[in-house]
């Protein structure tokens, strides 16, 4: 009969000799795991110099550290010089390894091959023999790259928890039925709660009345669906005041696909919504200034109007039926006042011109360019005669526009242009595209050039105003509305003019207009 194998304690096996491992593993499958296998085996037996020397190891060390596994056997100091000077101090004892009990675990550095430090679990078991040599079997495995994202996951906390400390926002963070359980820094700080004042749904005590009910009721919301966050309501801070705070939350996923908790932000926006109140006010304040023009218009249109027709109509019939008997003294008072009169009717037809650009405004649709100009140029015919003018105009687009106040831009420009001539030149306006002046690729770019008196280029943003006249009235008739009416079509329109080139021998308008339209631009 064999020798026997003995126990003693249940994590204890007992041998007559370290060679009678091999009966209970034979030395085919010991030579396989200590050669083959991916995690380190060794066996350690006790010696009184050097305490423990190695007497196997797999050759798994070799890809683990890089090392024959002869020079653990060969040098019974290796695995000590190897060690990490901080690990070695809990390692060891007077410079010696030292192992406790029937079953060890140790985690620490190995220096390998390479000049890099690896982190290794080393497991250790005793085998006791009859004769109380003392072996161990023993197994590495690297835990480097565990370590590595161990660290990088310190790190992160790290900065994550100093962004959180640094940052203004309150960052704060629920489990997954959307209650607080950890506790939130920089919620307490700014309401003055306590951690346990904020516990569960604790937090909504710092909410403003009139917004709790809808808070509670999109955090439930949100909850229920696993869906963002998002809302605004007011926190009232630690000394009473109450403030206004874009709040964003999101659900943390966990491996299972299920929520694990809610991350989010309260960020303050009270300047923000201060702002916008004011803007707020200012557009309804301007909203009734529009409506104040507007009615102004109506009563222009119509009261205004009404007494100029009748002075215009008594007038007339003065100077038809009266003038004879009149001096000349009477008749110079009576060219005058008709005069007066004419220019007033203009004018007031100037100022509902301007405000009709929105009271009268059509729909946009398609409109040929080169057809209105050619209707404008038509109704301006006797005039280019007269003054012996030439309009010459290129290739234009068709837009999404309203055909009148197109109509009305491009009179407005070629009408100043034959009226603001130099005496003796004949006028010539050219209209025509170009790609000289910078734009967006969904805009068209539009030239009106003249060879007229010019303008001086200080005045370039004084003559698109209303009423702003360059010239006297006896030099050149109008009101300075011209421009003024031109700009704001334009406004509407969703574009611009702009005054290219002012010379004493003539002036280049830049019109720019959207080749289409989704929303006709409201100026009112």
């Amino acid at each position: 009969m064999g020798k026997k194998i003995k126990k003693r304690k249940k994590t204890d096996i007992v041998l007559d000799d370290i060679n009678d491992l091999t009966r209970i593993i034979s030395n085919d499958i010991l030579n396989r795991v200590l050669t083959t296998f991916p995690i380190t085996f060794y066996v350690l037996q006790s010696a009184e110099k050097n305490n423990y020397i190695f007497t196997q190891i797999s050759g798994g060390v070799q890809k683990l550290l890089g090392y024959d596994p002869l020079e653990f056997i060969n040098d019974p100091d290796f695995w000590l010089n190897h060690l990490h000077p901080e690990d070695a101090a809990f390692l060891l004892k007077d410079k010696q390894r030292v192992i406790t009990g029937s079953h060890q675990t140790f985690v620490y550095r190995f220096l390998a091959k390479d000049g890099a430090y690896r982190w290794l679990r080393d497991e250790i078991h005793a085998i006791k023999t009859q004769r109380d040599a003392e072996y161990f079997i023993g197994y590495l495995v690297d835990l480097t790259e565990q370590k590595r994202f161990e660290e990088e996951l310190r790190k992160s906390e790290e900065r994550f928890r100093t962004l959180v400390t640094a940052t203004t926002q309150i960052v704060w963070t629920t489990d997954a039925k959307g209650e607080v359980t950890d506790d939130i820094p920089s919620w307490r700080e700014y309401t003055g709660q306590s951690y346990d004042e904020i516990k569960g749904m604790g937090w909504t005590a710092a909410i403003h009345p009139d917004d709790l009910k809808s808070t509670v009721s999109l955090w439930e919301k949100a909850l229920a669906a696993g869906s963002v966050y998002q809302t605004e309501y007011r926190i009232r801070r630690y000394d009473g005041e109450y403030r206004w705070f874009s709040v964003h939350g999101v659900p943390i996923i966990n491996n299972d696909g299920q929520i694990s908790e809610w991350l989010g932000t309260c960020t303050d926006i009270t300047e923000a919504k201060e702002k916008e109140t004011t803007l707020k006010s200012y557009a309804a304040r301007l909203e009734q200034s529009n409506r104040d023009l507007q009615e102004f218009a109506y009563i222009a249109s119509h009261d205004l109007q009404e007494p100029v027709r009748k002075i215009l109509a008594f007038g007339d019939r003065l100077a038809t039926r009266y003038k004879e008997a009149l001096d000349d003294r009477g008749k110079d008072y009576l060219e005058r006042m008709l005069s007066a009169s004419k220019r007033m009717q203009n004018l007031i037809n100037s100022l509902l011109t301007f405000s009709r650009v929105e009271t009268r405004a059509q729909p946009f649709t398609k409109v040929n360019l080169n057809e209105v100009i050619n209707d404008v140029i038509s109704d301006l015919e006797l005039k280019i005669k007269k003054l012996n003018a030439r309009v010459e105009t290129g290739d234009l687009p068709v837009i999404d526009a309203d055909w009148a106040q197109m109509y009305q831009l491009f009179e407005n420009l070629i009408g100043n242009a034959l009226k603001f001539h130099r005496d003796g030149v004949p006028p010539v306006v050219k209209i025509y595209g170009t790609s000289d002046y910078a734009a967006k690729p969904d805009q068209v770019v539009i030239a009106v050039e003249d060879n007229g008196i010019g303008i001086d280029p200080q005045y370039a943003d004084r003559i698109f105003k209303p009423f702003q006249r360059l010239h006297s009235r006896e030099e050149y008739e109008g009101f300075g509305m011209g421009l003024a009416i031109c700009r704001r079509i334009l406004e509407r329109h969703g574009g611009d003019i702009i005054l290219h080139k002012a010379t004493n021998e003539g002036s280049t308008f830049i019109v720019i207009l959207p080749k289409n339209h989704t929303k006709v631009r409201d100026l009112s």
